[in-house]
C-alpha cells in the first residue's frame, strides 16, 4: 500500500476515480497540494463547455433582460432612427436631437449628449422620472428598464441600421449588449461553476469526515475525506463535461455533476459496508472453526 505513494499523480488519480474500491485504496496517498490541484482540474473540465458555448454565441435577445423598454420601440421611432447613419461605431445625422415621450418612456436620438443620466452601469436611469429609456447617442446606446436594469452599450464597428425593424429591436440591442459584456458573462458563469463545485465537494467531504466518528468507514483524517470526495466526483465531472460538449445546458450540467457526485459517494459507503460485512463474516467463520476444533 505504501508503494502507491511513489506512483505518479495521474496514475493514482485514475485508479481512485475508476471505482469506489479504488477511492478507498488510494485515499491516503494524496497530499493537500495534490487534492487542490485535482479539484481545480475537475473544475476546469466543468467550465470548458460553458466557456466554449458562450464564446460561440453572438446573439442575445434583450427582451429577456429589458422586456419593457424593448416593447416601447415602435415602428415610427425606428423609421426615424433609420434616417441616421451608423458607421465604424459612430452615429451621425442631420437632426442632433430627436425625442419621443409616452407613458413615462423616453425614446431619443441624442448626438450632443444633452439628455442626462444617473447611476452606475447596470443601474443607469434617464433623469426626468422616466421608467424606461432608449437613447441613441453618438458613440453608445443608453438603455434602461423599469425592472431596474440599465446599461451603456458601445456601438460595434460593424453595426448598422439598414436591416433594423420594430420586430427585431431586441435582437439588435441584444447583439450589441452581448458583444460588450461577453467576457464578464463568461467570467461570472465560470465563477458560478467553481462556487457550486466547491460547495458540493465541501458538503461531500464533511459527510464523509463525519462518518469517521463511527469508526466504520476507515477514514482517519479530514484530508482523506477530501481526497475521497474529489476522486469520487471525477466520473460525474467527466460525464457533465461530455454532456456539455454535445448539448450545452448549464442547469443539466450542474445536476449531472452534483447528483452524480452524491451517488458516487453513496457507492463508496456501500462498498465500505459491504467489505466490512464480508470481513466480519470471515472472522466469525474462522472463530467458529477454532471453537469446533477445540
Amino acid at each position: 500500500m505504501n508503494d502507491m505513494r511513489h506512483e505518479k499523480l495521474i496514475v493514482r488519480f485514475l485508479k481512485a476515480a475508476a471505482s469506489p474500491a479504488g477511492v478507498m485504496r488510494c485515499k491516503h496517498t494524496f497530499s493537500w497540494l495534490e487534492i487542490s490541484f485535482l479539484f481545480m482540474f475537475l473544475t476546469a473540465c466543468l467550465t470548458a463547455p460553458v466557456s466554449i458555448a458562450l464564446m460561440k454565441m453572438d446573439r442575445f435577445n434583450a427582451g429577456n433582460l429589458l422586456p419593457n423598454v424593448v416593447q416601447k420601440a415602435d415602428a415610427q421611432f425606428i423609421k426615424q432612427l433609420k434616417g441616421y447613419q451608423l458607421t465604424n461605431g459612430r452615429l451621425t445625422g442631420a437632426d442632433e436631437l430627436y425625442r419621443v415621450e409616452k407613458e413615462k418612456t423616453l425614446l431619443a436620438v441624442d448626438l450632443k449628449h444633452e439628455l442626462k443620466t444617473s447611476g452606475e452601469n447596470g443601474r443607469i436611469k434617464a433623469e426626468g422620472g422616466y421608467q424606461n429609456a432608449l437613447i441613441f447617442q453618438s458613440d453608445h446606446l443608453i438603455i434602461s428598464d423599469q425592472s431596474g436594469a440599465g446599461f451603456s452599450v458601445r456601438y460595434p464597428a460593424k453595426a448598422g441600421l439598414n436591416d433594423l425593424d420594430a420586430d427585431h429591436v431586441g435582437d439588435f440591442i441584444g447583439a450589441m449588449w452581448f458583444a460588450q459584456y461577453k467576457p464578464l458573462i463568461i467570467m461570472l458563469a465560470c465563477s458560478a461553476v467553481c462556487i457550486i463545485s466547491l460547495f458540493v465537494t465541501a458538503v461531500l467531504t464533511g459527510g464523509i469526515w463525519i462518518s469517521k466518528k463511527s469508526n466504520m468507514t476507515g477514514i482517519r483524517s479530514f484530508k482523506e475525506a477530501a481526497a475521497a470526495a474529489v476522486c469520487g466526483s471525477a466520473l460525474p465531472a467527466a460525464a457533465a463535461m461530455a454532456f456539455g460538449m454535445i448539448r450545452f445546458d448549464f442547469i443539466m450540467m450542474l445536476l449531472i455533476h452534483s447528483c452524480g457526485s452524491a451517488l458516487m459517494v453513496s457507492f463508496i459507503f456501500r462498498h465500505i459496508f459491504k467489505t466490512r460485512h464480508h470481513n466480519e463474516n470471515l472472522q466469525s467463520g474462522g472463530n467458529h472453526g477454532k471453537s469446533a476444533a477445540i
